[in-house]
């Protein structure tokens, strides 16, 4: 079942399914994980886990897939996930989770034809899982639509590499770092005209390694227990490289729970440090910096107004509080609201997706200066990825703290919030912690 898609309705057809769900307790089944582990890597699979909210799921195989691009792709994600849900039956406990539909979507609405190594993963995504094992509250579930199934697994994935040290900056030619310095300029330029109010210039660093999966991902989830863990790997394509997309990130684009709206503002970094003192110095800096608060400011501002489109009335604290997180830490402006009757939650991805966070604003200005001189491809860098289920309930993150493993190699991204009064060399060096989150367990986890 797949289709693609210019802003119309998914050619998705009725093909009624069963999603039957049995638990699974005890032993190494127990562990998603471990299940990606003993998985062929020509399947489809996809991995989230959230360790500090004891949940971890995997999606293996395809018993549905669709693709999209266009400006009205969330639109016809909405109707193709309807169609989905319409057309399965589950056979479960009453105290199982819900089947799952995992989706990602590119940054941009359509994939630029330089995008190559972006062409496994498209413009956007929606698949429901052959079957999926749900780890939630210490109880494990597995659930097989249309009695599709993969290798149980009898052996625990192997104890977790810990992040090599590492310095960002050694993977980078002094030439492309000193473009970085010159994009937040040219920001800065724009800012002073009064073009823009915010920017954010992202880079690259490309690695010639090829990590092992659930080593990294082991690592991911142990180093960084308060993000989301993430891997997308598309169905192997024989005429494409072999591609992942993988990550570790903390920003929460939307979440739907209980009928309530959870997202959140997150903008303004700074480095963490292992002396206590300094690293105190180092979060009240954050919290007292005009700069900072001018760009988290921003971000807050914009969320504001984009849920006052659908008629959403929110509320969050006045002022931020800092998210502290391995050698990181952020501005954090916690959002929630009641979600109204008529609204999904792919409504509030498209309407959410891209925040200032990571395009800027105003948006349209700030994407002419990034497609005019970035020179990079964000692909699904900074876009949103995540899960739903039937009953209007998931979550989507913002992919940032990611990389894109290619064939032999693996592509890594970061940027930085630019406003009046930023410094191109402290942008630069932020960009440099953001890439060090994700590089030194590429590194751990590779085997040349």
């Amino acid at each position: 079942m797949s289709s693609t898609t210019e802003g119309t309705v998914p050619l998705i057809k009725d093909h009624p399914s069963v999603a039957r769900t049995v638990e699974v307790h005890a032993g190494p089944a127990t562990d998603p994980l471990a299940w990606l582990a003993v998985s062929s890597d020509k399947d489809e699979a996809w991995y989230w886990e959230v360790p500090d909210d004891d949940e971890a799921w995997v999606g293996l195989g395809t018993a549905a897939v669709a693709t999209f691009s266009g400006r009205e792709r969330f639109v016809t994600a909405a109707h193709a996930a309807e169609t989905l849900w319409n057309n399965l039956t589950s056979d479960a406990p009453s105290e199982a989770p819900l089947p799952r539909l995992a989706a990602g979507f590119a940054f941009d609405d359509e994939l630029p034809t330089t995008a190559q190594t972006w062409l496994p993963l498209g413009a956007s995504r929606l698949v429901l899982p052959a079957l999926q094992v749900h780890r939630r509250h210490g109880r494990t579930w597995v659930t097989r639509i249309n009695d599709h199934d993969r290798p149980t697994p009898a052996v625990a994935p192997s104890p977790s590499p810990a992040p090599a040290k590492v310095d960002p900056s050694a993977y980078a030619t002094p030439n492309s770092r000193n473009h970085y310095r010159s994009l937040v300029r040219l920001a800065l330029e724009a800012i002073g005209r009064g073009d823009l109010e915010k920017a954010v210039p992202c880079r690259s660093i490309h690695i010639e390694r090829r990590p092992n999966l659930i080593d990294l991902l082991g690592s991911l989830r142990s180093t960084y227990p308060a993000c989301a863990t993430l891997a997308v790997r598309p169905a192997k394509d024989f005429d494409l490289l072999p591609t992942t997309f993988v990550g570790a990130t903390p920003e929460r684009l939307v979440a739907v729970h209980s009928g309530l709206l959870h997202t959140a503002a997150l903008a303004g970094s700074a480095p963490r440090d292992l002396n206590p003192a300094i690293d105190a110095a180092l979060g009240q800096g954050l919290l007292t910096s005009p700069k900072e608060r001018r760009e988290h400011a921003v971000v807050v501002d914009a969320v504001d107004r984009a849920l006052s489109r659908l008629g959403i009335d929110d509320r969050h604290p006045r002022l931020p509080s800092l998210l502290q997180l391995h050698g990181i830490q952020h501005l954090h402006t916690p959002i929630e609201a009641k979600l109204p009757d008529g609204v999904g939650l792919l409504d509030l991805v498209g309407a959410l997706h891209p925040t200032p966070a990571v395009a800027g604003y105003p948006s349209e200005q700030a994407a002419g200066l990034r497609a005019a001189h970035e020179g990079m491809d964000r692909g699904w860098f900074a876009a949103p990825v995540g899960w739903m289920d039937a009953s209007g309930e998931g979550e989507f993150r913002v992919a940032l703290r990611t990389g894109l493993i290619s064939g032999p190699s693996t592509t890594l991204f970061a940027g930085a919030g630019v406003v009046a009064g930023s410094d191109p060399d402290r942008e630069l060096l932020e960009t440099d912690v953001k890439l060090r989150a994700l590089l030194g367990s590429v590194l751990a986890a590779s085997e040349n």
